[in-house]
């Protein structure tokens, strides 16, 4: 293809195909239909795959190398326009910081003195002035050292600095683990501790330096204009919002909203791509409540566990109306799903709420780029996004959710998970409504103070038992989600471009309450299978032929001796199972909780032994201080929207996306000098393999399907 030509016409016009002679050229001129099918799919996904490709080529009637040669152009044309129009904004700019510079320059010509009316001081002057403040600054700086060292030499805490929002060191590492889940001393069980998955999400320990007015000027403007912004996108349809042209989602129209919204932020990176999406759910919670839980960080990071990893409020702003609560805050939150594959996204964002009404609220989030922490260059930049809460009667609220995210693909997602990414579910409104109605479910059949018919008490005889194994299980899913992220360690990652990701495997050295203390390996591996997730939810859910995949079960059936509904289906519980194994495995349990929903599912568990797990159901201690190290599996659809015409039988059709991760104790608190490292994430690396593969032999899945 001639490259003179592929620049000049990479308006998606024509694309040319070169003949034996190469100065004669066959020019294909595409359809107005075709064109614009090609600029909507380009908008969404502006790097298909093959099969992209190939599907899209097939509808259009355009070969694959026509299609590739298509993105190609429309990727440089898009590119070329990018750069030219963030060139012309420098040039603006610098025009006018010049004339502002001109502007400072003869002020100072004329400046004086306020308190006094003199001249303005003079280079000395100010030199000296300089060195005055910097000698002052060094000597508060020690005062501060000083006053520190008394703290610590006192029995207290040192004062904490200004460090990175996700300090690696306040990271929940939440474990999974074997049957080695030793020593579950008493007291450990009998102090009212909250663990770290809670402190980490608590108010800030870090200081940070006050807002300055203008900060706090800019702040407000930006929560008015995000406000604004949100109660319109939410209440207006078409021609605003569009049904996407990859999976018949709801998405904005981006020439409708650019024209209806000014003062738009952009990601400067032509590898920048828009995700926009709109989901309505009822859930079973109080809407004051509600939006108490968005509000209070640890709430947020416990009702959204299986996204939000990480949460902390930098500031609460003074704006505060108690009356009719409306207040906002600036605050830091880390998002991750589904796989170690799946890169994690942070935001510094300001969140609003604003009472419209007597039963109406806003809760708007935008991101803050114009205060002053040390916060690195984003990757991503939430445009106004969030949701209206509306209260119904019986203690229902309608939330209607909306996401609006830029993000920047510097490093593309492993290909696997490309199409969910793309298609918005990865991160859309569909997950956030679909995560919060099943938690208000969770949260409502918790607080309930008889059994309800649909569980099965056995071997648990009081309510406080109840509530203890189902807060235990949900710290086990709040645990496992957070291991998947799989960051700051060791790490032997074994990627490919196949329906499989390899197997990737980290170390860490653990001291933190609610988990064994010592070295612990964590392995994990994602895979893509052919059948739908209600599928594979189904078969990892069978006690009946779980002992032909689960080690755990040393071949030995596996028998429920306690389960409790979590949700109003009946398929997501918290079970106790134990195994009808050898005299020497028979104190060990499994604990349980799994659940699904319309976008896939989780099932996690972790083995305890009989003096835990009678921990446990007592209901006489706190289950944050029991040690427990999760294991379990993750399904997600594959992104892919299924449609036709001749299946009308409301059947799924989807494929399946499994991640399965492990974790395995290896060493107790005393570390060996000679600890064999290589040894052990080997074992795991099997242990992974071989489990994935009884899977796949036992769902008829071979690797050509």
């Amino acid at each position: 293809m001639d490259s003179n030509h592929d620049s000049s016409s990479s308006n998606g016009l024509e694309t040319s195909m070169s003949t034996t002679n190469r100065d004669n050229k066959i020019y294909h001129r595409h359809s107005v239909h075709q064109i614009q099918r090609l600029e909507a799919y380009f908008k969404e996904c502006p790097h298909p795959d093959d099969t992209q490709r190939h599907k899209l080529g097939e509808e259009l009637k355009l070969k694959p190398k026509q299609i590739k040669f298509w993105f190609q152009n429309k990727r440089t044309q898009a590119k070329a326009q990018s750069e030219k129009v963030f060139n012309a904004s420098l040039r603006a700019e610098n025009i006018r910081i010049r004339r502002e510079n001109e502007v400072i320059q003869e002020a100072l010509k004329t400046v004086t003195c306020p308190p006094c009316g003199g001249p303005r001081p003079g280079k000395e002057e100010r030199k000296l002035y300089l060195q005055k403040m910097r000698a002052h600054n060094t000597y508060l700086k020690r005062q501060l050292e000083q006053i520190s060292d008394f703290v610590n030499n006192n029995g207290g805490h040192s004062i904490p600095s200004v460090n990175s929002l996700a300090s690696t060191s306040s990271n929940p590492h939440f474990s999974y683990g074997t049957s080695s889940n030793r020593p579950l001393e008493p007291p450990s069980l009998e102090r009212e501790q909250y663990t770290h998955e809670h402190i980490n999400n608590a108010q800030p320990t870090q200081h940070f330096q006050p807002l300055s007015q203008m900060e706090k000027m800019m702040m407000s403007q930006t929560m008015v204009n995000a406000v604004t912004e949100i109660i319109r996108l939410i209440h207006i349809e078409e021609p605003m919002w569009i049904k996407s042209s990859i999976d018949d989602r709801l998405v904005i129209d981006q020439e409708n909203y650019e024209k209806s919204f000014t003062n738009i932020s952009h990601l400067k990176s032509p590898s920048a791509r828009i995700e926009s999406s709109k989901d309505v759910v009822v859930v079973h919670m109080d809407a004051r409540n509600l939006v108490d839980m968005f509000f209070d960080t640890e709430k947020w990071a416990r009702i959204f566990s299986t996204i939000v990893n990480e949460a902390k409020t930098i500031h609460v702003l003074e704006s505060m109306d108690t009356q009719r609560q409306n207040f906002s805050q600036l605050m830091y939150e880390q998002l991750h799903i589904l796989s170690p594959l799946v890169p994690p996204r942070e935001f510094i964002i300001l969140r609003c709420c604003q009472q419209i009404e007597d039963d109406l609220w806003v809760i708007a989030d935008v991101s803050c780029h114009h205060v002053n922490i040390d916060f690195e260059s984003p990757t991503c930049s939430k445009r106004p996004s969030g949701c209206l809460i509306q209260a119904l009667p019986n203690g229902l609220s309608k939330v209607t959710w909306m996401e609006h995210v830029e993000v920047n693909e510097k490093v593309r997602t492993h290909r696997i998970y490309r199409d969910l990414l793309c298609g918005g579910f990865g991160y859309g409104a569909r997950r956030w409504t679909v995560t919060l109605e099943r938690m208000c479910e969770r949260l409502h059949l918790s607080s309930i103070s008889v059994f309800p018919t649909t569980d099965f008490a056995g071997v648990v005889e009081t309510i406080e038992g109840r509530r203890s194994v189902m807060n235990l299980g949900e710290r086990m899913l709040k645990n496992f989600a957070w291991i998947l992220k799989m960051s700051g360690n060791y790490d032997f990652s074994q990627l490919s471009e196949t329906n499989s990701s390899g197997v990737r495997v980290s170390v860490r050295v653990n001291s933190e309450a609610g988990q064994p203390t010592g070295l612990i390996v964590c392995a994990a591996s994602s895979i893509c299978l052919p059948l739908s997730p209600l599928e594979v939810y189904n078969f990892l859910t069978n006690l009946e032929i779980r002992h032909q995949w689960d080690v755990l079960c040393h071949g030995y059936p596996a028998a429920e001796v306690a389960g409790f509904a979590t949700g109003t289906d009946d398929k997501n519980r918290v079970n106790i199972l134990q195994t009808a194994s050898t005299a020497e495995d028979a104190d060990m349990m499994i604990i349980q909780d799994s659940f699904r929903d319309a976008l896939g599912g989780m099932v996690v568990y972790a083995p305890v032994d009989l003096n835990t797990a009678s921990a446990a159901v007592s209901g006489q201690v706190n289950p944050s201080g029991i040690p427990i190290l999760p294991s379990g599996f993750i399904i997600s659809r594959d992104g892919h929207h299924f449609t036709s015409p001749e299946l009308e039988d409301g059947s799924d059709y989807s494929k399946s996306l499994l991640t399965v991760a492990f974790q395995i104790l290896v060493s107790g608190p005393t570390l060996s000098g000679d600890l064999q490292i290589e040894e052990s994430t080997t074992t795991v690396n099997t242990l992974i393999t071989s489990t994935l593969q009884r899977i796949k032999v036992m769902l008829n899945c071979n690797e050509g399907k």
